[in-house]
């Protein structure tokens, strides 16, 4: 079988060179140099403060069920009974924030892995992550609505997905 299929080949006549390549057509639209310029420098600061939230989310949720877990043995050993609800709002909060944490450190590598390119998807999901932050930081965390903390922390993830709409809203121009 291998013989019948070189032998059509030197029939041919059909020359096979490996150092020509066929040229990419692309008919997608791309971004204007200035514009290729400003996503680069947008994605590195997203991806970089999306893995920093990521770290310091972590930290902090780890330091928190530390505590929780030390108040928990505290209790178990002064003979008072724990609550349930409190135990499970405890578990709730600290795996939210922990799949949080770890999901922001993996969007913030995944937008600097891809600061050359034009992907929506690592910006998507950069939007998806400051918004849940947002929240769990609001509705979780103890202490005054108003308080300087909550609010700074919040408003860092709103700049942050106020950057990435503001990358996905880069008009292309198309190829000529």
């Amino acid at each position: 079988m291998g013989q019948e299929i070189r032998s059509q080949t030197d029939q041919s006549g059909a020359v096979e060179r490996l150092d020509v390549r066929p040229s990419r057509t692309t008919d997608a639209p791309v971004l204007t140099r200035h514009d290729e310029m400003r996503s680069r420098h947008w994605r590195f600061w997203v991806g970089l403060f999306e893995l920093s939230s990521g770290l310091l989310t972590c930290l902090v949720t780890v330091t928190n069920a530390a505590t929780g877990i030390g108040h928990l043995r505290n209790m178990a050993e002064s003979g008072v009974e724990s609550p349930a609800e409190w135990i499970a709002y405890v578990f709730a909060v600290t795996l939210g924030f922990g799949v949080v944490s770890i999901a922001g450190m993996v969007i913030g590598i995944w937008n600097l892995a891809t600061l050359k390119r034009t992907a929506r998807s690592p910006l998507i999901a950069a939007v998806v992550v400051s918004a849940a932050s947002i929240v769990l930081t609001m509705v979780f965390i103890d202490g005054p609505l108003f308080d300087p903390v909550k609010i700074g922390w919040a408003a860092l993830h709103a700049v942050v997905s106020l950057w990435t709409v503001a990358i996905l809203r880069l008009k292309k121009v198309p190829v000529r």
